[in-house]
């Protein structure tokens, strides 16, 4: 398995995270590390969608975890733990984002003073969806096991390392031409199979 599938596996079974979630409670450093390697990849995803820069989306999904670990006693279970987590990457990812517009905001003629409160904007009114991302984001981890290795890469250094197109052809020796309808095929194919999983599950 590619490191990039490693760190997209999915979620770990609901009474085995019910388990590790006691023990992490009771200060084992073992049991929440292991929550982390289930979880950081959908919360990595969720972050993503709205930062592109991997060191700041690094940083961010640290945070989430800390945050997480100190806060794991306000857990109630009332929500699955992966849609708790995503509570704590909205808000960190929306007060990243604030913290943005008002430093593009002193810098005049910058476009991302114009998307980043649109980026805010999507980020707070998706709170009662969640939910739906969750699945949505589990259903893709599902559909990147599905890609062959090579496929899974590219898909990788693309999306989850924000690497240019050029960058990419160069390394693999390929036209970006060639690359670029690679790559739309593969998120076409990701499209389909996530909305396949959705559909069969009864989530569309």
């Amino acid at each position: 398995m590619t490191p990039v599938l490693s760190r997209l596996r999915a979620a770990l079974p609901s009474e085995d995270e019910g388990r590790l979630i006691e023990r992490s409670r009771a200060g084992d450093p073992g049991a929440f590390a292991e929550l982390v390697a289930a979880h950081q990849g959908r919360v990595r995803a969720y972050i993503g969608g709205s930062i592109r820069r991997p060191d700041v989306v690094d940083d961010l999904a640290q945070e989430v975890f800390l945050s997480a670990f100190r806060s794991l006693d306000a857990y109630k279970g009332d929500a699955p733990f992966g849609v708790w987590l995503l509570g704590i990457a909205r808000f960190k990812t929306l007060m990243h984002l604030r913290d943005e517009v008002r430093r593009f905001a002193r810098e005049s003629g910058s476009v991302d003073s114009v998307l980043g409160p649109l980026r805010a904007r999507m980020i707070e009114s998706d709170e009662a969806d969640l939910a739906r991302r969750e699945l949505e984001i589990l259903a893709l981890q599902r559909c990147l096991e599905t890609l062959p290795d090579d496929g899974a890469q590219l898909i990788g250094e693309r999306y989850f390392k924000a690497r240019s197109v050029g960058e990419i052809a160069r390394d693999h020796g390929k036209r970006e031409g060639a690359l670029r309808m690679t790559l739309l095929r593969l998120r076409q194919a990701l499209r389909d199979c996530v909305e396949q999983r959705l559909t069969k599950e009864g989530h569309a």
